[in-house]
C-alpha cells in the first residue's frame, strides 16, 4: 500500500473538489510550474528533466482527450492543435535537450491561463 504524503492527498482533494473551470486552471498551473522545474535542471539533473517534461505532457494530453471538439467549435479545433503542437515540441525539445521549445510552450500555456482565469472572473 502506497503512503500518500499530506501535501500530496491536499492536492487530490483540491481537485476533486474544484469546479471544472478550477480544475483546468489547476491543470494548466500544474504544467507550467513542470516545465520551469525542467527549465531548472536542463543542465543539471537529466531524469528529473525528462521526469517533468513527461508530465507536463501527460496533463496537456488529458486536456485534449476532454475537449469537447463536436460542441466546442473553432475554439475546441484551435486549442486541439495547440495542445498537439506542444505535445510535439515538448517531445522534441526532451530529446534534444532544448529550452527554446520548453520555454515557448511555457508561453503558450501561460496565454492560455490568463484566458481561463479571464474566464473565471
Amino acid at each position: 500500500m502506497a503512503v500518500i504524503s499530506p501535501y500530496n492527498q491536499y492536492e487530490v482533494t483540491k481537485v476533486l473538489t474544484s469546479s471544472p473551470l478550477e480544475q483546468v486552471i489547476l491543470l494548466y498551473k500544474k504544467s507550467i510550474n513542470l516545465l520551469e522545474g525542467a527549465l531548472e535542471n536542463l543542465d543539471e539533473d537529466e531524469l528529473l528533466f525528462s521526469e517533468n517534461i513527461g508530465k507536463a505532457c501527460r496533463i496537456i494530453e488529458y486536456l485534449l482527450s476532454v475537449l469537447n471538439l463536436e460542441g466546442g467549435g473553432v475554439i475546441a479545433e484551435n486549442l486541439a492543435k495547440l495542445y498537439q503542437y506542444s505535445i510535439l515540441t515538448l517531445t522534441t525539445s526532451n530529446i534534444n535537450r532544448d529550452r527554446d521549445g520548453i520555454e515557448e510552450v511555457k508561453g503558450i500555456l501561460t496565454g492560455l491561463l490568463e484566458g481561463w482565469e479571464g474566464i473565471r472572473k
